[in-house]
C-alpha cells in the first residue's frame, strides 16, 4: 500500500505547513492535498517526483515508507558522506558557520558574504544558513542535537511566519543563539530562556532563522 498520503501529511506537520501552503508548493489545490491525505487520491507521478526533489527524499521511501519525523529532518540517509566542501554542479551554495566561527566571534564580521560555503542539495529559492552545532552556541533546553552536527536554518520570511510556533531557530545578531519561536498574539520572539529572548521585526529580520534540517555523518 503506497504511503504518500500519510508521509505527504507527515512532511506537513514536521515542516510547518497548512494544506494550502503545501498546495501552493506544488501548483496543487487544497482539496488536492485532503485527498492525498485521506486516502481518496493519489498525486500524479509527476507531483510525487517534485515532492521528493524539493524535500531530498528518496522517491521510493516517499511511496513505500512511513517516514519519521527524524528522518525527514535527517538528511545522512539521503546524501553521500563525501566532504561537505565538495563542488558539485546543481548545488546550492550554503554560507556555513563552523565552531571556530563561533570560538573567535566577532559580530562586525558576520557578513555572509566573507563566509565559506557549503555546497549542498537544496531546491528552494530562500535564504540558507548551515551551523555547527557546538558549545560555543548557547541552546535552549529540549535542543537535543550532537555536537558538530550541522544544521540548516531558512531565512525566516514575512510568507512563513505562520509556520515558526514551537520551532527551533537561529538568531545572529551581536550575540548568536539557538532558540525556540513563541507566538502570543502579534508578537514573535526566539525564546532562549527565561532571561534571554530576541523579538521579531521588520528592522531585525534578517537575522531570523527557521531549522529547516540536519546533516549527521555517520562513519
Amino acid at each position: 500500500m503506497s504511503q504518500i498520503g500519510n508521509n505527504i501529511k507527515k512532511l506537513r506537520s514536521v515542516k510547518g505547513l497548512s494544506q494550502q501552503a503545501f498546495a501552493d508548493l506544488f501548483g496543487l489545490t487544497r482539496g488536492n492535498i485532503s485527498s492525498y491525505e485521506e486516502r481518496r487520491a493519489e498525486p500524479k507521478i509527476e507531483i510525487m517526483l517534485q515532492i521528493a526533489k524539493y524535500f531530498s527524499i528518496p522517491i521510493a521511501e516517499l511511496l513505500q515508507k512511513q517516514l519519521t519525523v527524524n528522518e525527514i529532518l535527517n538528511f545522512e540517509d539521503y546524501f553521500p558522506a563525501e566532504p561537505l566542501t565538495v563542488m558539485t554542479g546543481g548545488l546550492a551554495k550554503i554560507p556555513f558557520l563552523d565552531r571556530e566561527y563561533f570560538r573567535q566571534y566577532d559580530a562586525s564580521e558576520r557578513a555572509t558574504e566573507k563566509m565559506p560555503l557549503i555546497h549542498f542539495p537544496l531546491d528552494s529559492n530562500n535564504k540558507f544558513l548551515a551551523v555547527e552545532n557546538s558549545s560555543f552556541v548557547p541552546h535552549p533546553v529540549g535542543f537535543s542535537f550532537e555536537e558538530h552536527m550541522v544544521l540548516f536554518f531558512e531565512q525566516v520570511t514575512v510568507d512563513i511566519l505562520h509556520t515558526l510556533g514551537d520551532h527551533f531557530g537561529y538568531f545572529d545578531g551581536d550575540t548568536p543563539f539557538f532558540g525556540r519561536f513563541a507566538l502570543d498574539g502579534n508578537e514573535i520572539a526566539l525564546v532562549l530562556n527565561d532571561w534571554k529572548k530576541e523579538l521579531y521585526s521588520a528592522e531585525m529580520a534578517p537575522h531570523f532563522w527557521k531549522l529547516f534540517g540536519k546533516f549527521e555523518r555517520v562513519l
